[in-house]
């Protein structure tokens, strides 16, 4: 067997066969890999353009339009964004505007632009009041019941046609009954009370039985013929910033710890509900939870009458939690501000091109839906606020919610990611 010998770049320790050193000029495989790399890293450095689809364009449309437009990856080629957010676009956009966005989404529908069609259809329905009636109806013709969340201001004879195929659609049940949902008429109510009470024959093709995914619109029956809201419709941003308002504070540190990981406790968020418009929660409200078993369960926590919070008795230990907790890095403290009033269903999907921490209005459920129940009283919790990481840490995700039981003044704090 022929003797290995040094590699010939001095930072190397490898050694190499004299036929590898022949053909690689007496480098190893990963220096020349390496080599390689940097070549490429400096090519693309050097060769790399700037295109910007936009110049020259004024047409609202025709700039969400490009946004909207699938792009391959390129290394050689720098796509300059839009100065104003696609948010933005959307909320200026003249109703002609919009209709005629509108009408260029339906006709992508069933095509291979399918997918951007849904794109737009879903920011129209968040961003603007338009109707997207003819949308719908298309996107029944063609069995895509998706975006459920743009069927909101469904049309009666389009929910008529989601309450027949709900009963034989099998492989869309699941997006027809979040659809329906968000519907959320007397007719659609009545459909939903009557699988309650009489369970129908595919009940089983679901974990849970067809009235839990009214959680994904936030609402829910109340066993009693009646139903019952868990969102307010006041919704207000919150965005990074120095914050100096009285009354109002997030992620701030509590006296007490975690009995479970023994790490210092978290108010996650802090506020006074007349500020935000949230009638019916009580005035003063200080939500408190553990940064690390909010990650892996429902953590519970009370405040008394003048909003103080503190960890609640009847919490249940997760049946996970790690052994590393104190080595956790612990979320900023007091970096977000309060910002402007939108509509509740603005952030409501993760897919929308929005930043989600806001007070009230419908969580952006990363997974399914899920609504604590009160510890005390059993009854599902009503959605307060949410957090997400990336509007308080660069380069993080996930989402951090919480919930009230207003007449037991109980807290609830989860967590969901991708």
């Amino acid at each position: 067997m022929a003797d290995r010998i040094p590699c010939l770049n001095p930072d190397c320790s490898n050694t190499i066969l004299p036929v590898t050193a022949e053909l690689n000029k007496g480098l190893c495989m990963p220096c020349v890999q390496a080599a390689a790399g940097q070549a490429r890293k400096e090519f693309i450095e050097k060769n790399r353009r700037d295109l910007n689809e936009f110049e020259g364009i004024t047409d609202p449309v025709e700039i969400l339009i490009i946004i909207h437009k699938p792009r391959q990856y390129d290394p050689l080629i720098n796509w300059i964004p839009h100065p104003i957010s696609s948010e933005q676009l959307y909320a200026s956009l003249q109703e002609e505007d919009a209709n005629r966005l509108a009408r260029h989404a339906t006709a992508l529908l069933g095509t291979d632009e399918h997918d951007q069609a849904e794109e737009i259809l879903l920011c129209l329905t968040a961003f603007t009041d338009i109707s997207l009636n003819g949308a719908l109806r298309a996107l029944v013709s063609n069995r895509t019941i998706w975006p459920s969340l743009a069927f909101r201001r469904a049309p009666k004879d389009v929910r008529d046609q989601l309450l027949d195929l709900v009963e034989t659609e099998l492989e869309n049940r699941g997006h027809l009954l979040s659809a329906l949902a968000w519907i959320y008429d007397e007719s659609v109510i009545t459909r939903f009370e009557q699988w309650r009470c009489e369970p129908p024959a595919w009940r089983n093709q679901f974990r849970l039985p067809p009235q839990a995914f009214t959680h994904e619109a936030g609402w829910e029956l109340d066993g009693q013929g009646g139903h019952r809201t868990l969102v307010d419709r006041h919704c207000t941003a919150l965005s990074r910033g120095e914050n100096t308002r009285e009354g109002f504070s997030t992620i701030t540190a509590s006296s007490e710890r975690c009995p479970w990981c023994k790490t210092a406790l978290t108010h996650l968020v802090s506020l006074r509900s007349a500020d935000f418009g949230l009638a019916e929660y009580p005035d003063k409200i200080q939500v408190t939870t553990c940064e690390v078993c909010t990650a892996f369960g429902i953590v519970y926590g009370q405040f008394d009458h003048e909003g103080r919070g503190r960890w609640h008795p009847k919490n249940h230990r997760p049946n996970y939690l790690p052994d590393d907790a104190e080595t956790w890095q612990r979320l900023p403290q007091n970096v977000l501000v309060v910002g402007d009033k939108r509509p509740a269903h603005f952030a409501a999907d993760q897919f929308l091109p929005t930043t989600f921490s806001q007070v009230g209005g419908h969580p952006t459920w990363i997974q399914d839906s899920d609504y604590p129940h009160c510890p005390d009283c059993l009854e599902t919790m009503s959605f307060l606020a949410q957090i997400d990481h990336e509007d308080i840490e660069d380069q993080s995700e996930g989402v951090y919610y919480a919930f009230v039981c207003s007449p037991c003044r109980t807290s609830a704090t989860n967590y969901q990611q991708t």
